[in-house]
Formats: C-alpha cells, sequence, structure tokens
C-alpha cells in the first residue's frame, strides 16, 4: 500500500506533494482517500516516512523532514543515510537496515546525531516500509536526570551508612500515628545483635537497659506526653547477648501534630563505650597521679628530715663539745645514718628519672663482658647494714663465676630495687639471695618470706605506681619493680614471680647468657 498517489490514470502524479490540499472548503467533500491520508501525515506530530525495498524514501512529512534538516522534495528517492551521510552507521540506520532485510517490524530507542532521541516503530506494508518516529528526547533527558539523581542520592546514603558505621552511630524513627519503626543497618548491631531483628519493639529496648539506668530512660520518654519537649539527650548501658555490657547515647527530637500530640519521633544512637573507658582510663590516671604525687612527696620528704635532724645533731655536737673528734663513735654514727639517708634519697631521685627515661624511650645502656656473680655479690655486702637495721637475716648463694654482657649499673639498680622490695615486705623475716648458671641463662633469685603474692597479681606488680595490697607498705614510689622489668627485659631477659612454699615471694630473674 502507498500513501502517496501514484502516475496510475486519473491519479495525481507521484511528484505532487503531500500539502497540495482543495483551496476551498466546498472541495473538501471530493477528498480521495489517499489525499485524506496526505491530510493524516501533516496533522501528525510524528515523523512518518515510507521506504521502498531498496531503502529509498517514497513519501514523508513535515515532520520527518525537519528531523533530516533537508527539503521534503530533496529526501524523496534517496535513502535517509545519503541524504544526511552523518546517519550512517547509527543505531537508526542499522536497525532500519535489518528492517528492510528481514521484512520484519519492530520498535526500538535510536538518537540523531543532532542529540534528538526518537522511539521508532517499524511496520512491513506490502512491498513497503513504514517509519513512524516519536520525539523523546524531553522525556530522555528527564529519565536521564532522574536516573542521575537516584544514583547520586544512592551514593549520599552509602556514603552516609559508611559514616554511620565508622562512627558507630545508628538513626532511627517511630511514628506513633501509624505505628511505623524504622532503623539504619547499624541499629540492631549496637546492641549486640550481629543480623538485623525481624522486629524492634519499646519493650526490646527497655529490657536490654541495665537496672541502674533504667529508671531514668523510662523518666524521659514519660516525659513526651506529660511535658512539652522537643529534644532529649539518654546516655545508659544496654546490655548484648553476650552478656557484655555497652554505654549508648541517643538524642532525639519530638515532631507533634497540630494539637500539641507527639506524632514522631526520631533521633540517632551512638556508641561511646570507648569513650566511657577512655573517661575511666583518664580518672584512673588523675587518681593515680594523685596518690603518686601525695606519696612521693611523703617519701622525699623523709629522707629530708631525717637528714635535716642529723645536720642538726651534728651542729649541736659542734657547739657543745667543740672538741669532739669526727671520728668517734657518736659523730661516726651520724655521718653514717646521714649517708644511708642520701643513698636513699638518690635512689628515690634516679627511679624518677629512670621512669620518665622509660616513657620517653631514652633509657640508656652501656653494655660489657662482666661476671654478674661479683656484682651479686657487691650489691649484697652494701645491703647488709641496712638488712641489720631492719631485722632481716641476708642469707646468700651465689656461685663462684657468671660471666656475661651486661650493664653494670643497670644490674646493680635491679638487685638493689629487688632488695630493697623484700626488705619491705619482708616484715623482718629472712631474705635469701642465689644466682647459679644454667645452660642457657643466668637466674638470679631473691626470695622473701613475706605474705607472698596472689597469682593474679603477680603481672600487676610491675606496673608503675604499684604498691602491694597484702602488705604493709614501709615506703617507695611503686616504682622500682617497674623499672626492674624494663632494665631485664633490655638485656634480652626476662623476670616473674613465683610462689614460695611456707609463704613469701620469690623474684626470678633469668638473663640470656650472651645478652
Amino acid at each position: 500500500m502507498r500513501l502517496a498517489p501514484s502516475s496510475e490514470p486519473g491519479r495525481p502524479s507521484e511528484q505532487a506533494p503531500l500539502t497540495e490540499l482543495p483551496a476551498h472548503a466546498a472541495d473538501q467533500a471530493a477528498l480521495s482517500a489517499e489525499a485524506r491520508l496526505c491530510v493524516l501525515q501533516e496533522m501528525m506530530g510524528e515523523a512518518f516516512f515510507t521506504l521502498d525495498a531498496q531503502g529509498r524514501v517514497r513519501e514523508l512529512n513535515a515532520r520527518a523532514a525537519a528531523l533530516l534538516g533537508l527539503p521534503a522534495e530533496q529526501v524523496r528517492g534517496q535513502e535517509p543515510w545519503l541524504a544526511r551521510p552523518e546517519l550512517t552507521g547509527t543505531v537508526l540506520h542499522e536497525r532500519l537496515m535489518a528492517a528492510l532485510t528481514a521484512r520484519e517490524g519492530g520498535r526500538f530507542l535510536a538518537e540523531l546525531p543532532s542529540r534528538i532521541w526518537l522511539e521508532v516503530t517499524v511496520r512491513a506494508v506490502g512491498d513497503e516500509t513504514w517509519v513512524l518516529a516519536t520525539d523523546i528526547t524531553q522525556r530522555q533527558h528527564a529519565e536521564s536526570e532522574a536516573t542521575r539523581i537516584e544514583e547520586r542520592f544512592r551514593q549520599m546514603g552509602e556514603r552516609f551508612q559508611v559514616a554511620l558505621d565508622s562512627a558507630q552511630m545508628a538513626v532511627w524513627e517511630t511514628n506513633l500515628v501509624t505505628g511505623q519503626v524504622f532503623r539504619s543497618e547499624a541499629h540492631d548491631r549496637l546492641y549486640g545483635y550481629a543480623q538485623p531483628q525481624a522486629v524492634w519493639t519499646h519493650e526490646m529496648f527497655l529490657a536490654s537497659i541495665h537496672p541502674d539506668d533504667r529508671a531514668e530512660v523510662e523518666a524521659q520518654v514519660a516525659t513526651l506526653s506529660t511535658q512539652h519537649v522537643d529534644a532529649y539527650t539518654s546516655t545508659f548501658r544496654t546490655c548484648w547477648p553476650d552478656g557484655s555490657w555497652h554505654w549508648l547515647t541517643s538524642r532525639a527530637r519530638v515532631i507533634r501534630d497540630a494539637s500539641g500530640n507527639v506524632a514522631v519521633v526520631r533521633g540517632a544512637i551512638l556508641d561511646i563505650t570507648a569513650l566511657k573507658e577512655t573517661e575511666a582510663a583518664l580518672q584512673e590516671a588523675v587518681r593515680t597521679r594523685d596518690d603518686f604525687l601525695s606519696m612521693a612527696s611523703h617519701e622525699l620528704r623523709t629522707p629530708l628530715t631525717s637528714l635535716r635532724l642529723q645536720v642538726q645533731t651534728l651542729r649541736r655536737l659542734g657547739d657543745t663539745t667543740p672538741n669532739q673528734p669526727l671520728g668517734s663513735d657518736k659523730v661516726v654514727g651520724k655521718l653514717d645514718n646521714t649517708e644511708r639517708q642520701l643513698r636513699r634519697l638518690g635512689a628515690l631521685v634516679d627511679n624518677l628519672l629512670d621512669v620518665s627515661r622509660i616513657q620517653t624511650g631514652k633509657l640508656d645502656f652501656q653494655f660489657s663482658e662482666g661476671d654478674l656473680a661479683q656484682v651479686v655479690t657487691d650489691v649484697v655486702s652494701r645491703f647488709t647494714e641496712e638488712a641489720r637495721l631492719a631485722g632481716v637475716a641476708l642469707d646468700t648463694h651465689v656461685e663462684p663465676s657468671a660471666r656475661g654482657r651486661f650493664d653494670r649499673l643497670r644490674m646493680e639498680q635491679v638487685l638493689s630495687n629487688l632488695l630493697s622490695n623484700a626488705f619491705r615486705y619482708g616484715a623482718g623475716k629472712p631474705v635469701k639471695v642465689s644466682l647459679t648458671c644454667e645452660p642457657a641463662a643466668i637466674r638470679v633469685v631473691v626470695q622473701d618470706s613475706g605474705p607472698g603474692i596472689p597469682a593474679a597479681d603477680r603481672d600487676r606488680v610491675f606496673e608503675r605506681f604499684t604498691q602491694g595490697d597484702n602488705a604493709q607498705r614501709r615506703g617507695g614510689l611503686g616504682l622500682g619493680l617497674h623499672i626492674v622489668r624494663q632494665i631485664v627485659e633490655a638485656h634480652g631477659g626476662r623476670v616473674h614471680v613465683e610462689e614460695t612454699p611456707g609463704g613469701g615471694a620469690s623474684f626470678v630473674v633469668d638473663l640470656p647468657r650472651e645478652a
């Protein structure tokens, strides 16, 4: 079937344009069927054209000519892609050629080089192919924009979810009118559930709260209906299914209807467990600092007071007995006591300095070859008088030789701190010092006969500012054992506490034979 008249007798010429219509209304009745089709084509909002078997344009309406950008007379009798070469290779070209070859209709989308989008319908009619093309550029752009906006919101949602997960935060909303509850993905995880729960109710929320916090949270919820509250914050502990307790803080806003009744409550919930733990640690650090400053001021004042008394006594001796020789027993005794207090004061100051160096990583060592047995013997001999004054029997068993590579002054510090600790907590009972050589290590043991150290505290005693709770404190800054561990580990060794049969504690130092 052809839309335009052919050159058959009694019909208008094939070359007559589709727009040639009768000039007067009276002639409308004389319109032929094909002329009526011509009018219809021109009234269409879509582009319409027909192709012969070779793909040449037979007829086209003004809309089709406008899309091609050429006068209709210039297009008729030519293939569209020859009239407009830029159409060659486009989807429109390929799909029309396929329809001509297969003699099958179809529908597809095609974009012209002018960026115009067409929805094309093709149908085989007799020996022709009819093509109807609708301009959907605005619709396509709208759909593209909608897709772009949708993708943008999806990405924003993903970023927001990542931000919530990173901050261990979730958002929630309760609609009291509809009963609907919304909660983000991380909400249930904040309550200890690895997978989202099928339902989440207010009762489940209250049941998870620590008994000590529940009354306050319930009171806050109750104020929503009894008072004009637009926002609130609650902090509470929640019990996870595994039995552990975690801190959460919830900030919410209230939306009311025209009557002032609560319609929607929405908010965000944040896991602050780490913050609470840090806060507790800081409070403990402040308490430890205050205890240490109080203890340090007392410990430093004690030898200073003693030194002041010894100096005053020596001054009175000089005033009352100016001829008293320095070598007299009375003067020597005062000088010996002064020297002991100076050593004690020096040890306290050294410990403070060493802890400061440990914290900054500047505790220095000077390793050299030596005999550790000689170091132990020398240190024990220096503590003989202190042991006598403390009423402690000092028993020593040291093998003749224990060659190794170590820092002599630091190892003297280790032995001095261990002995001072044994005297302090040994309650006047015997203290034993031993050194033995094993195939791979040198072992030094300082054993007291005090109340001992519970197994749970045997590692804690090497922490800073730690004093034994199971014995009467007799001075010290709680730094000696901490420094001992740092020095021993710097030598590649290990120090630990062992239980002593019959009571007491044994501090065992193992040093490698080749440090």
